[in-house]
């Protein structure tokens, strides 16, 4: 008898909580917003403006003494310094070998520090036709600043399989070292608890201590933290079934509300390099979060145009919300699709109304490499003062840094 009235008590408990489960996940699809690019869309006046009354600065100019492959760049705003980082290698793209290098500015970016070496290679820096298979390499993970410390990150994985054909990409682990102001870096440690086996004749680099693990695993899950570049985890699926990557900084709306941009990878169903590249939508995908970051809604597809790269968001002093990306949606390979970087507006982060070019017509390759293609690509930003600050690789060769006056954004109309 008792067991059946602990039926009767439990089972409306049970029915109660499957319909307040339903009623919240209702409500959180429901009060989904949606992003809105409605740039160019009025006919009278729907031509694009470059921006004016900018300055661009060249870091790094690819040679084959130090390497014509450069990408992945980051740039960063502490204590008065500007800090530039990027990833070089001699001829190829996740190559071999592939290190980071950085540069520094102590006066508002009028000149900037010779190039360092900020992570050396852990690997032979050879092209991708002398050694590809059971090679390291590194991809830069940008700065963080911790207990107001700052440090530089980046991972580190090896490539595996029978053939190039055939290669997969497994991580090995993350990196990271202090920057001083003074010009100074600090020792370099593994970000896991235990330090991998280096390879014959490179550098050993010990484990960072768990508590100081834990600090920079808090410090990425923050909403504007986030790892661009994050290749041992999941790549998220989309409502249309679409592989997506490399998520922008997440930006919170005036309600809280977090909201995250992803790259289109292309349908899930696709298996040749051709079937996926067809298949990608030329869109930027959205996920929002309701409660900072700890769960996010499913990706869905929006208007904006992508040529299918890395894009960058963050917000104006002011309060807008800025979004950097390649608007041209064409393959960027042969086509050009990254030739023109631009930067669209929104005055409350989900309606994106005004759009400019900060570059357009890159410059011919000047050299032949793997995953080599033309345009300004993979963009990373930083306001200083009165400037937003956005690097970019070109052609994935130089490495360049366009300055922008914030008035000139603040007037686009």
């Amino acid at each position: 008898m008792l067991k059946n009235n602990l039926s009767l008590l439990i089972l409306p408990v049970m029915v109660c909580s499957f319909l307040a489960c339903n009623q919240e996940r209702h409500k959180t699809e429901q009060r989904a917003p949606s992003i809105r690019w409605t740039a160019l869309s009025d006919e009278m006046n729907s031509r694009l403006d470059l921006l004016e009354n900018t300055e661009t600065f060249t870091l790094y100019t690819a040679v084959p003494e130090t390497g014509i492959f450069s990408h992945h760049a980051h740039i960063c705003y502490h204590k008065g310094v500007i800090y530039a980082s990027w990833d070089n290698q001699v001829n190829d793209e996740n190559g071999s070998g592939q290190r980071g290098l950085m540069r520094r500015s102590y006066d508002g970016g009028k000149t900037w520090s010779a190039v360092e070496e900020l992570f050396p290679p852990d690997d032979r820096q050879v092209p991708a036709s002398e050694a590809f298979i059971g090679t390291r390499f590194q991809t830069a993970n940008g700065f963080a600043i911790i207990e107001d410390k700052l440090y530089a990150v980046t991972d580190v994985a090896e490539w595996t399989g029978i053939s190039i054909e055939e290669k997969k990409r497994v991580g090995i682990g993350r990196l990271c070292r202090t920057v001083e102001e003074d010009a100074i870096l600090g020792e370099i440690l593994w970000l896991q608890d235990e330090a991998p086996v280096p390879v014959a004749g490179f550098p050993t680099y010990k484990a960072a201590d768990s508590t100081m693990i834990e600090k920079f695993d808090e410090y990425f899950r923050q909403p504007g933290n986030e790892i661009q570049l994050d290749f041992n985890t999941p790549k998220p699926l989309s409502d249309d079934n679409h592989r997506l990557t490399e998520p922008v900084p997440s930006y919170r709306l005036d309600d809280a509300t977090c909201v995250r941009l992803y790259r289109d990878m292309g349908s899930k169903d696709a298996v040749t390099q051709k079937e996926k590249e067809d298949s990608k939508s030329r869109r930027n995908y959205a996920s929002f979060s309701f409660d900072d970051g700890k769960t996010w809604t499913v990706p869905t597809r929006t208007r904006i145009p992508d040529a299918c790269a890395r894009s960058n968001a963050g917000k104006l002093p002011d309060g807008q919300v800025y979004l950097i990306n390649n608007i041209t949606p064409m393959n960027p390979g042969g086509l050009g699709g990254r030739s023109m970087l631009a930067i669209s507006l929104s005055r409350d982060g989900l309606n994106f109304e005004r759009v400019a070019i900060i570059r357009f017509i890159s410059p011919p390759l000047r050299y032949r490499g793997l995953e080599k293609t033309i345009g300004y690509q993979y963009p990373h930003s930083v306001v200083v003062d009165n400037d937003l600050w956005v690097i970019y690789s070109v052609n994935k060769e130089d490495v360049e840094v366009t300055r922008i006056p914030l008035n000139v954004l603040y007037e686009l109309k």
